[in-house]
């Protein structure tokens, strides 16, 4: 869906590569001139400690954790291999089976990443994007015949899933628009306000759908604004910290 090379058209990124997928973000942008910084982290320790030490210096501006899926299975790996030497472990065909607060432990780590970025982002001025695969579900009435179909974020616990996007000013639905000729390329597009099932969000005078095939996102979405006659920096910089009890504020 252009996710991750979307995410990397912003300034200076450093990418937490969840997916593994930065082979297909680094030869498109380096042809281009841009050199993506990114970690891979193989437990969610390894994430805490590269967090917090952006909380004190970030070289970069644009933080990418991409993304919440396969964060969301990292953590519960680390869960796996950090129980007590006296747990009992299940296991079923010598597959060792998730426990409930396995998926607690989830939904704590997301939160605590969540939070994080937000301080790194109030903190240091940068950029925080963050990615997630969308699962897609049908249910059909039987009385009716008529078929439902729902869009949610895929983490192996549904109510973490559930309140990620309340902590975004922005939520773009990603989607791939298929020529009618065959012999065309697809379009590369994000949705930026809520469209049927698909659920979007923006603060920001951009149009419905933003076609960014073989550009760059950041690019296109500053040159909206401009056309908006919206200084891209209104948005951008540090909000003022509210007046304190002693100098008048609430």
């Amino acid at each position: 869906m252009g996710k991750s090379i979307a995410a990397a058209s912003f300034p200076k990124p450093f990418i937490f590569d969840n997916d593994r997928r930065i082979k297909s973000v680094v030869n498109y942008w380096r042809p281009r001139g841009k050199e993506v910084d990114y970690m891979h982290a193989t437990n969610y320790i390894q994430v805490q400690q590269k967090l917090e030490s952006f909380l004190s210096h970030c070289p970069y501006e644009t933080i990418v954790y991409d993304g919440f899926t396969t964060g969301g299975d990292m953590i519960l790996r680390t869960m796996q291999t950090t129980r007590d030497a006296g747990q009992k472990k299940i296991l079923r065909g010598g597959i060792e089976l998730l426990q409930i607060e396995d998926y607690g432990g989830e939904s704590q780590g997301l939160k605590w990443i969540i939070e994080t970025l937000k301080d790194i982002s109030w903190r240091q001025n940068v950029h925080v994007i963050c990615t997630a695969h969308v699962l897609e579900t049908s249910s059909t009435n039987l009385k009716t015949q008529q078929t439902t179909i729902s869009r949610s974020l895929m983490t192996a616990g549904k109510k973490i899933a559930a309140a990620l996007p309340v902590h975004f000013d922005e939520a773009y639905h990603f989607d791939v628009q298929e020529a009618f000729d065959p012999s065309e390329p697809p379009k590369y597009t994000i949705i930026t306000r809520h469209v049927g099932q698909d659920w979007a969000k923006t603060a920001l005078p951009l149009p419905m759908r933003v076609d960014f095939t073989n550009g760059s996102l950041y690019d296109i979405i500053m040159e909206e604004l401009e056309k908006q006659g919206v200084r891209s920096v209104e948005y951008l910089e540090k909000p003022r910290d509210l007046p304190t009890e002693a100098e008048g504020g609430w």
